[in-house]
């Protein structure tokens, strides 16, 4: 019978796509389920948020009436605004390790978007550089932090013989508890704070909607030039706020402000990824309550976001946040906190974090094709 590859058209179509990686992970301990009704409402192009900036198809692929393979292909308006008109983007690509299969997955997605006058073809991002985004290419050997995705190794191997290459690699850091920073920073971040007339103020979630609007503010400035960057829309800002509430930890994001204006955030998040993996995917009947008890056990951190406005920049800023972070993270009993993702030229915080102790444990390529 073949290979064919069909477009998702139906609600149960939809089901199948948002199900298939259980195929694929049967078994293994470091993949963490998605939470279904949260998939498929993400992938809802009549309510999802993407779609009212973007546009995307989904594909299955089916060997001999089995299904073997997923993919999607999408455009980004918010991207072409930003950065050009000529690149579409590849996500949600799962696969049997099948060449055939994977080269008749990326034939329907590149053809999708040569329809489109799409010239360049970049991915995985599942749809934004700010969703789960790249591919795992070192580090299998552990659950990744909350938001990062996992993948078998050989993923590589059938995207790269599809005639892809490396566009850019992230690196993920891990800060363990055991390590000290030395006396000497503590008074860096003395004179830091003296010499610019800074407070580093807790957040209080009393304040929780003024800071969301003050991330907002910062994110903006301080994201810009980043690789690969396009600005979040306010519906997309508004959703992350309120998806992180369950899992922000208060006492250690951080406020830097100068006079009563806020310059700089680090919000740090508990890793929900073990108590994700108890709910199997659901909520109900009882998926919602594992993750709760789970997460009142949780002993693992992400750093998730670090920022500073321009003009505050190079002050040493960062070494107060990431300092005061994991002083008062292993005060409260934490194994450690996942610092991430960093891109391989951001030369400056990759710095930093060694000097700090953390170390690189996981790198996350994402890659590229002229098509």
């Amino acid at each position: 019978m073949g290979i064919d590859v069909v477009p998702v058209r139906t609600k149960r179509q939809l089901r199948e796509f948002v199900r298939f990686p259980w195929k694929i992970y049967n078994g293994n301990p470091y993949w963490v389920p998605p939470l279904i009704r949260d998939k498929m409402k993400f992938l809802n192009k009549k309510k999802g948020v993407f779609f009212e900036f973007g546009k995307a198809e989904y594909y299955l692929a089916y060997k001999n009436g089995e299904l073997v393979g997923r993919i999607d292909a999408h455009v980004d308006h918010q991207y072409e605004r930003y950065h050009d008109e000529d690149t579409g983007f590849f996500g949600f690509f799962e696969c049997v390790d099948d060449q055939e299969v994977s080269d008749s997955l990326f034939q329907a997605a590149e053809g999708w978007l040569r329809d489109r006058k799409k010239t360049k073809l970049l991915g995985p991002e599942c749809f934004t550089i700010y969703d789960e985004t790249a591919m795992l290419y070192e580090g299998y050997d552990s659950v990744p932090t909350i938001l990062l995705p996992y993948n078998p190794p050989y993923y590589h191997r059938l995207v790269e013989n599809c005639g892809y290459r490396k566009a850019i690699d992230w690196y993920a850091f891990w800060a363990p508890n055991n390590v000290k920073p030395a006396e000497a920073m503590f008074r860096v971040r003395e004179r830091v704070l003296r010499r610019n007339n800074i407070q580093i103020v807790p957040l209080d979630m009393k304040e929780y909607e003024k800071r969301v609007k003050e991330v907002k503010v910062i994110f903006r400035d301080a994201w810009r030039d980043n690789w690969g960057h396009t600005p979040l829309t306010d519906r997309q800002f508004e959703l992350l706020a309120e998806e992180l509430k369950l899992v922000l930890k208060p006492e250690l994001t951080y406020f830097a402000e100068v006079d009563g204006k806020t310059v700089g955030v680090i919000i740090t998040i508990l890793d929900a990824n073990e108590a994700l993996k108890r709910a199997n995917g659901r909520l109900f009947p009882f998926g919602l309550l594992k993750i709760l008890f789970a997460l009142k056990r949780c002993k693992r951190l992400r750093v998730l976001i670090m920022g500073v406005l321009e003009e505050y920049r190079n002050r040493g800023l960062d070494i107060v946040f990431y300092l005061d972070t994991m002083d008062n993270g292993c005060a409260l009993g934490f194994e450690g906190a996942d610092c991430s993702l960093i891109v391989e030229t951001n030369e400056r915080m990759i710095r930093a974090l060694e000097e700090f102790g953390a170390r690189r444990y996981k790198t996350y390529r994402l890659y590229e094709k002229n098509i």
